[in-house]
Formats: C-alpha cells, structure tokens, sequence
C-alpha cells in the first residue's frame, strides 16, 4: 500500500513538473508568433513613458499632429547612423506640427545621457526600460520607426537604418494639411 502511494504521488509530481514545461513552451516559442504587429493603418498603441527629466510623455496627446517614433539602443550600430538624420528630420519638422519621439529601449538613463551628449542630440527621447512598449508594437529589431498621421492611424513602418532621402519622403507623407 505505501509502495502504490509513493509511485501515486511521484506520477501526480511529474505530471503537474511536465504540464508546467509544456505552459512555458507555449507561452514562449508558440506566444511570441501570435504577437500582436502594430502595422500600416492600424492605430497605434498609447502609451505613458518617463522622459530623461523625470517629465511623462503620453502618445494620445500628439493627436492632430504628425509624429515619427523611433525604437533604438546605443548599441545598435544602424541606430547610432540614423541619429543625425532623425536630428535634422526634427529640427526641420519641430514648427510644422510634427513630433519626433525617439524611445530607447532597455537601457540606463545615464548611458542615454551620455549618448546624447557626445553626439550633440537634443531631440526628444523617452525611455522603455522594460520593453513594455517596444513588445506592444511587435517589434523584432532596432532601429525600428513608425510614421504616423495626425488621426494617431500608422503610415509606414520601417525596420532599419533611415536614409535622409526617405526620411524626408516619409515625413512629407504624414505632415498635417495647412
């Protein structure tokens, strides 16, 4: 009888062990294809993310302007390359009803501080230090950007280094009429 117990317990054991492997490898491999893609038309998702200065940054309150979100990382060697571009897109753009939002994902305050400063950046960047965001929108790689018009609806989604040719096609697409 205690023999028959054991094994009874030892089967209820690893049979709750083998359906948490299972929950996990679903959730981990099957899950992350069902990941929601923000794309083309679609609205894209608000959110409420913490500035260098301590200041929030909500989305929703840029409605009835143009807006470029930018997803980058120090790191990333095609997002430091854009930089200047996404500067220049800003500076050119900033008193034509456009915002420029750049979002740094995962990182310190400090190492964006001191990206910033060393290549003389003064556009706006927001932080995502858990990714929140960076997973809302399904994004994959860095740098990744969305063009979005006034109504908050996605114009163009673009995964990669942006050439200052489509950077000024792109922002052209979304400004708002006059």
């Amino acid at each position: 009888m205690k023999k028959n117990k054991r094994l009874w317990m030892r089967t209820i054991i690893l049979a709750i062990l083998l359906s948490a492997v299972i929950y996990t490898l679903y959730g981990n491999l099957v899950g992350k294809d069902s990941k929601q893609v923000v794309q083309v038309n679609d609205k894209a998702p608000d959110f409420i993310l913490p500035k260098l200065n301590g200041e929030e940054l909500k989305l929703s309150e840029f409605r009835g302007k143009a807006v470029l979100l930018n997803f980058w990382g120090s790191w990333c060697a095609p997002c430091k390359k854009e930089m200047p571009v996404i500067q220049d897109a800003y500076d050119q753009y900033k008193d034509q009803n456009v915002e420029v939002i750049t979002i740094n994902v995962n990182e310190s305050e400090l190492t964006v501080k001191n990206f910033f400063e060393k290549n003389n950046l003064s556009l706006p960047v927001v932080m995502d230090k858990d990714s929140e965001v960076y997973d809302a929108y399904g994004i994959y790689v860095l740098p990744t950007s969305f063009f979005l018009h006034p109504d908050g609806t996605v114009n163009r989604v673009y995964k990669g280094e942006i050439t200052r040719e489509n950077m000024s096609k792109w922002m052209n697409e979304i400004l708002p009429e006059q």
